[in-house]
C-alpha cells in the first residue's frame, strides 16, 4: 500500500480543530471546489462507528464512496476507512497533537489503488499529488478560518 502523510501546524486548540472538521458540512467548506464534495448521507457529528456516503469529482470522474468511522479517541484521532470506493482500500488517520499555543494536524492516508481501467489510468504519485493540493488547499482555509476568530 502506498502512504501519504501531510503535516500542519496551526494556532487553534487541537479541541477546537476536531470539534470543527467531524463535522461533515465544515469539511466540505474548507475543501478545494473542484473536489465537488458532496455528502449523500452522513450525521452532522461524526462519532465512532458512523458511516458516511458522499461523492467527489476526481480525474474528470464522479466517484461514490462510504466510510466508516472505525476509530475516535477526542480529540486526538480519528480514523476513517473505505467500506466501498473507487479504490481497492483507502484508510485516513487524522491527529491532532497539542503542540505549545497550537495543534499539529497530521493527515495519513494509506491506499492501494483500485484494478480494471481506473487502476491503469492512475498511479500512486497521481493521487498523492491530489491529495498535497487538496490538503495545502484545506490547510489554507482553515489559516483564514484561525484568522477571522472562527476557530481558537
Amino acid at each position: 500500500m502506498a502512504v501519504f502523510e501531510y503535516e500542519t501546524e496551526l494556532e487553534c486548540s487541537p479541541h477546537s480543530l476536531f470539534e470543527f472538521l467531524r463535522r461533515p458540512a465544515n469539511v466540505a467548506q474548507v475543501s478545494k471546489p473542484d473536489l465537488g464534495i458532496k455528502f449523500t448521507s452522513a450525521p452532522d457529528v461524526l462519532h465512532q462507528g458512523a458511516q458516511i456516503d458522499f461523492q467527489i469529482v476526481s480525474f474528470g470522474q464522479v466517484f461514490k464512496s462510504t466510510h466508516l468511522i472505525s476509530e475516535m479517541a477526542e480529540p486526538t484521532l480519528l480514523i476513517e476507512q473505505q467500506v466501498t470506493g473507487p479504490m481497492k482500500a483507502w484508510r485516513h488517520r487524522h491527529e491532532y497533537v497539542a503542540n505549545g499555543q497550537g495543534v499539529i494536524k497530521r493527515d495519513i492516508v494509506d491506499f492501494q489503488l483500485p484494478g480494471g481501467i481506473l487502476g491503469m489510468l492512475l498511479s500512486e504519485s497521481k493521487v498523492i499529488d491530489h491529495l498535497e493540493d487538496g490538503f495545502f488547499y484545506r490547510e489554507q482555509r482553515l489559516k483564514e478560518l484561525i484568522d477571522r476568530g472562527v476557530l481558537q
